[in-house]
């Protein structure tokens, strides 16, 4: 293939939100040198940027940019992605030179001209795109973005099982699911919508690695997306993701799967309950912050106790090395005394993402928080004479 001619131009913007967006997905070393390279292409009317890693693919597809000449270019990803960060510069213009011994890329901006070696003669290894034989699932980018930030930080991040290290993507008749776990702390969220259909009593489940769920709340929360079409392929274990920007701009994410079995969780988030206290969001939010500065990083634990109509939050005896804190919180209680021991930083982190402003804990196999379209769970921890 031949690389002389490049030559395209158009706003810097664009072309930046493509590169940073593929750029992300680059690993600093490789044992295919290859990989640390974006591809640039401008063929067909289209311009695009490719970029991978082997376990993840991703192109980036630029309108409104004006192809002089069509070609592909591979070259470096970091420089250039910092090259167009830092410029102020409105238009870019990119141009390829080959000559004796190699080739480079003429980058000229406003506020400075760049040339950057590029690659001759040898493109990105191929990956899979965007199928159009697959059924598609359909939502706003704002939505598949809370789902992600709702469930997400319950993935196993210390990858002690690779299946609780994903994420749980699953579809049944009118249904779209998220959910994670590291058996500590249960998350889930909910999506309903008539055309997510599958036959009745059937459920096709994906689970996808940590670090495409990483790269997608990566894209979603930087760039406003306006739509977000997932599809899986259980047989080929591949997933695909296209997202559509504001601007017109195109992702195309495509990643391996996860093999194995997600637990049967839901069964730990139904069932009767055993009473519940209901806190104001915020302020249980605060005390748990506040508990956790008198703890040392290797112990989070805090204590709930609860009485009727008052609970006080504290640090557990024992596990606190800079002091005690005691916080006397309102709360909605009716039952016997209570006390419970619960890992400050899952709790906090069900706090943050939840969106109502009181939080009912119901007391079943976990200490179990609901809103509409979302659930969560965080086993308690065992207390030092603790009353049975």
């Amino acid at each position: 293939m031949s690389l002389s001619g490049l030559h395209l131009r158009g706003e810097r913007t664009r072309v930046l939100t493509a590169v940073a967006i593929a750029d992300a997905v680059v690993p600093t070393t490789s044992t295919r040198p290859i990989q640390t390279y974006l591809q640039l292409s401008a063929q067909d009317a289209r311009t695009e940027v490719q970029a991978t890693d082997a376990q993840i693919g991703l192109r980036v597809l630029v309108p409104g940019l004006e192809i002089l000449h069509p070609g592909t270019v591979v070259l470096p990803s970091r420089r250039l992605a910092v090259i167009l960060r830092e410029s102020a510069s409105e238009s870019a213009d990119f141009s390829v030179e080959v000559h004796e011994g190699g080739g480079t890329l003429q980058l000229r901006l406003s506020d400075g001209e760049y040339t950057l070696p590029v690659v001759l003669n040898e493109t990105l290894p191929p990956f899979s795109f965007f199928p159009s034989n697959l059924p598609a699932l359909a939502l706003p980018g704002a939505r598949l973005e809370q789902m992600l930030r709702q469930t997400a930080f319950a993935m196993d991040e210390d990858r002690n099982n690779l299946v609780l290290s994903g994420l749980l993507l699953q579809v049944s008749a009118g249904e779209l699911c998220l959910a994670a776990t590291d058996g500590k702390v249960l998350a889930e969220a909910v999506e309903k919508h008539p055309s997510y259909a599958v036959r009745e009593g059937e459920v096709q489940q994906a689970i996808l690695p940590m670090a495409t769920v990483q790269h997608l709340q990566r894209i979603l929360s930087s760039y406003e997306t306006e739509r977000v079409e997932l599809a899986w392929n259980t047989q080929t274990r591949l997933f695909f993701a296209r997202l559509t920007l504001r601007d017109g701009i195109s992702v195309e994410l495509s990643s391996r799967l996860i093999e194995g079995s997600y637990p049967a969780y839901r069964m730990a988030i139904s069932g009767p309950s055993g009473g519940a206290v209901t806190f104001a969001t915020a302020a249980l939010a605060s005390a748990v912050r506040r508990a956790s500065l008198m703890m040392t990083t290797a112990h989070r634990p805090i204590v709930i106790n609860l009485e009727r109509g008052k609970a006080v939050i504290e640090n557990l005896p024992g596990a606190a090395d800079a002091g005690i804190a005691r916080i006397p919180l309102p709360c909605e209680y009716d039952g016997k005394p209570l006390r419970i021991g619960v890992n400050a930083r899952y709790l906090s982190e069900v706090l943050r993402v939840f969106g109502q402003e009181r939080i009912a804990i119901e007391f079943g196999r976990g200490l179990i928080m609901r809103e509409p379209n979302a659930t969560f769970l965080v086993m308690p921890i065992t207390l030092p004479n603790n009353p049975a």
